[in-house]
């Protein structure tokens, strides 16, 4: 008899043409959920222990153990087979892999496995319509939540590229069906909203798409205190930008969809090299243990960290990525819940084994520490740890701890040279500075390693981007650069909106209209604003004239993007743009 487990949405154990059974506790069915998912995997009775009942003493954690296995195999097998599918032996537990099939294990092969001759769209829409929602949703333990985060994110990635493969196909309505149903299951992921807002952009439904985006302001603002990122702000306009750019220039550009903003991937022509490029490459070549890299919004960080990280695996490292910005409200509250999260994705991303033990009677930096350090001793050669916007942890009352112990393991490459951390080094990307949120900086890595300050481009940074665009007009740059003053992300904007047609006239006019090519970003801009009434207090004192004393307020529109400097001299917007937009909308 083969049994099924259900775990996507709800837990259900049954048998074919059965009911789904019971089990005597709750903890027994959790026991079961992760064996389960640690399929054909022997687990140490010690680490299940540890994991299942942290607050009993050894002699109590045998016994609740020994009676929970009982209870599986009352439930799961019969006299005659008795200890055939819950099997421990040696010291260890697993589950038989031939007993028992899962909705969690087809809905990863769906999406991971290509088949000769199948449409990888069919399997993907599969894998899409068997994901029913949250892992294990009914269980709260704490192991639960790095593998519901793995299989939210393997659902959102099956989404994104189904969508964007109907896009292509022309089939944007479909799209637009897919996400919205998807953010039903999943409603407070960003990148499902995109997706349902390219999918209106392509079919030309701008007030559709407007009204998606003010829902992913709003789900944003009351759940986590954020505003939508860049590739929201840019999903109104980019496919169907995309899709002009393609019919007029089929051949000339093949990276024609990477002109219109957000994060530059590795490969693409329209990325500009600065001083910071050659900086962080020169320090990857002196093998620095620690690169920190850090400006204000939208200058381009994460693209440098991405070529980085590409680098670095040409090189023959291995390279683990953590963006902050993508974890939940939930794991950035709770420190346990992040470092496992962080453990989770680590040893994910490296293809390593690891027991996700957690021992209550030390501390969490203790806890990650040790894990961390088990899972680099199982690594040959070196690893680079990207850690990308981890000014998200700033303000949390564990950030002093966590960046503290991310400055023993620097230290501890020289205290062991030859040990584990040897392998590790750290390519760091943050928005602010933090000597306004890390109360011991001797104890944060932020003052060891190489830093990297990444501004706007200059104006022959400027010039160099232009020659990618193919503009016919020798003078596009100077006015670009007049009306942007280098700021990447709208620098480009505005090389997108001439390469399509328009006109520098045009371009000065509209630069600090709602309906220009910057329209979204103003709008952005003023949301950021608006929502705070300190900022907008300070806001108006500089429309009026008057600097703005409050240093930490400076801090907080330079790190925003929305100041050119951070100190009470060169308190000037970043763009002119933005004066001349929030003197009109804020009177």
């Amino acid at each position: 008899m083969i049994w099924q487990i259900r775990m996507l949405g709800r837990f259900e154990v049954l048998a074919a043409g059965t009911s789904p059974v019971s089990f005597r506790s709750r903890k027994v069915g959790s026991l079961l959920a992760f064996l389960a998912l640690n399929r054909g995997r022997e687990i140490a009775n010690y680490t299940l222990n540890e994991l299942f009942w942290p607050d009993s003493d050894g002699d109590k954690q045998a016994q609740s153990f020994r009676r929970a296995i009982a209870d599986l195999r009352d439930v799961l097998e019969t006299d005659s087979n008795r200890g055939t599918i819950v099997q421990t032996e040696r010291g260890k537990t697993m589950l038989d892999p031939g007993s028992f099939e899962t909705d969690a294990e087809r809905f990863e092969s769906l999406l991971t496995e290509r088949k000769d001759g199948n449409d990888p769209d069919i399997r993907t829409a599969e894998a899409i319509a068997l994901y029913g929602g949250p892992l294990l949703v009914s269980i709260d333990d704490d192991w639960v939540y790095a593998y519901r985060r793995q299989y939210e994110e393997m659902y959102c990635k099956g989404v994104e590229m189904l969508c964007s493969s109907l896009i292509e196909r022309r089939l944007a309505a479909d799209a637009t069906r897919i996400a919205n149903s998807a953010i039903i299951v999943a409603p407070m992921r960003e990148d499902l909203y995109v997706c349902a807002i390219r999918g209106y952009t392509a079919q030309d439904n701008k007030s559709m798409a407007i009204m998606q985006y003010e829902a992913l302001e709003t789900m944003l603002d009351d759940n986590f205190g954020q505003t939508p990122s860049d590739l929201a702000h840019l999903a109104l306009e980019e496919t169907s930008a995309k899709a002009s750019v393609v019919e007029k220039q089929p051949a000339q550009n093949n990276h024609a969809e990477e002109s219109y903003g957000g994060a530059i991937s590795a490969e693409s022509s329209f990325y500009v090299e600065r001083i910071a490029d050659s900086t962080v490459r020169q320090a990857l070549g002196d093998g620095e243990p620690v690169i920190l890299v850090f400006g204000p919004r939208q200058t381009g960080k994460t693209s440098l960290l991405a070529r980085s990280a590409n680098l670095i695996r040409q090189q023959g490292s291995k390279v683990v990525v953590t963006d902050f910005q993508s974890l939940s409200k939930y794991e950035v509250e709770r420190v346990t819940s992040l470092y496992r999260a962080l453990v989770h994705n680590f040893a994910s991303q490296l293809g390593l084994a690891y027991e996700p033990t957690w021992n209550e009677w030390i501390g969490p930096n203790s806890n990650l520490d040790a894990m961390i350090e088990s899972l680099l001793k199982q690594v040959d050669g070196p690893v680079c740890w990207a850690m990308d916007e981890v000014d998200r942890l700033f303000g949390t009352d564990y950030a002093d701890d966590f960046f503290g112990l991310v400055r023993s393991w620097h230290n501890r490459r020289a205290l062991d040279p030859d040990g584990p951390w040897k392998k590790l080094s750290l390519l760091i990307s943050y928005a602010t500075e933090a000597h306004l949120f890390i109360t011991d900086l001797n104890q944060s890595p932020f003052n060891v390693g190489v830093r990297v300050s990444l501004r706007d481009f200059s104006e022959e940074e400027v010039v160099e981007l232009a020659s990618r665009y193919d503009l016919s007009d020798s003078s596009a740059s100077k006015v670009v650069f007049e009306i942007a003053k280098g700021h990447p992300f709208l620098t480009r904007k505005a090389f997108t909106y001439l390469q399509r047609g328009g006109t520098i006239r045009g371009l000065r006019d509209s630069a600090h209209s709602v309906d220009g090519p910057f329209g979204e970003h103003l709008r952005h801009l003023q949301h950021v604003i608006t929502r705070d009434s300190e900022i907008t207090e300070a806001i108006n004192a500089l429309l009026g004239g008057q600097p703005i004393e409050q240093s930490e307020i400076r801090y907080r529109l330079w790190t925003a993007g929305v100041l050119a400097g951070n100190s009470k001299d060169d308190c000037n917007f970043r763009v002119p743009a933005y004066e001349a937009y929030l003197r009109a909308t804020l009177g």
